[in-house]
């Protein structure tokens, strides 16, 4: 069964957000917070490209406020997209927040009309009193909390000239999880509508405050195969923040697998995956498989879109 895979790379864990559902949020005084550097960057490329055989990569990091900080990030997003390409990466995600305008000017002077790069931006919630609740309402020194400018962020990308982006909710936010979704596919299908290529993401919180697995395995599988037959043709996504069993079950609707680790350039040329709690934005276990150990449970042939 042919699938597109890329691996998530988690370059920093710096944030200035505050949201209530991260192990990142700024108040965490327990995490360890790390700026990968630049020789370690390369070390995971290799890691990724020769070992793991992969050929898609996702760069994430926090989301910073206006300053020196959210520039340097910026800058070292463009260096490692850059890196990736030169190691013969044929398609790169990236997910470091909303972008401003001159943000996607300096990414589009860099990259014109360049389809091998995919914005990866989810709203969460598309219900704004909810956001602001879990995410804050908009200050300065918290910036994923402006909601209009994390919902306009794909659209602006697409009328720059880019085509790709992901976009998805977090299941478990809203309880009205139907509304989300309903308000996912309609802005699916505008940016669709823009001549954007679409990849759709559904991760689910399987902890928020006092509750647990708020969505179950039938009813994510039962969403999933939702969000497919409404947008035939956008690329739909499942992460390892699935168990393989799950992912068994949702293969038949999913497009895209992305088997890795939320934690801080984690690979190793041997052995299992730390997912350490300290410097993880979540943990699913003290360790993981390998990504290439996935796709080969999972009888995945990698192709590249």
């Amino acid at each position: 069964m042919k699938k597109e895979v890329f691996v998530p790379l988690y370059v920093s864990n710096i944030c200035h957000s505050s949201c209530r559902i991260c192990n990142l949020r700024k108040e965490n005084k327990k995490v360890i917070r790390i700026q990968g550097g630049k020789e370690k960057l390369e070390e995971q490329l290799e890691i990724l490209y020769k070992r793991e055989n992969v050929r898609e990569i996702c760069f994430l990091t926090g989301e910073l406020k206006q300053g020196e900080q959210r520039t340097e990030n910026f800058e070292y997003i463009m260096y490692a997209i850059n890196q990736a390409f030169q190691h013969g990466f044929q398609r790169i995600f990236f997910n470091i927040g909303s972008l401003m305008d001159e943000e996607i000017d300096k990414i589009y002077e860099r990259y014109p009309h360049d389809n091998r790069i995919v914005l990866s931006l989810f709203q969460e919630t598309y219900d704004k009193t909810i956001y602001q609740k879990v995410f804050g309402s908009y200050e300065q020194d918290n910036p994923k909390s402006n909601f209009d400018r994390r919902l306009t962020t794909p659209e602006r990308w697409i009328k720059k000239g880019f085509l790709n982006v992901d976009i998805g909710i977090l299941l478990g936010i809203n309880p009205d999880t139907e509304q989300d979704i309903e308000k996912l596919i309609k802005h699916a299908n505008y940016l669709y509508s823009l001549g954007a290529e679409v990849y759709l993401s559904l991760p689910r919180i399987y902890q928020f405050g006092k509750m647990t697995r708020l969505i179950t395995d039938d009813k994510y599988i039962e969403y999933v195969r939702w969000l497919k037959r409404a947008c035939p043709w956008a690329r739909v996504i499942i992460t390892t923040r699935e168990s393989v069993t799950t992912i068994k079950k949702a293969l038949p609707y999913i497009d895209v697998v992305s088997p890795g680790c939320s934690d801080i350039m984690p690979y190793t040329w041997e052995g299992e995956i730390i997912n350490d709690e300290r410097t993880s934005q979540f943990k699913v276990a003290d360790k993981r498989s390998r990504p290439s150990e996935i796709i080969h449970e999972l009888q995945i042939k990698m192709e590249v879109k």
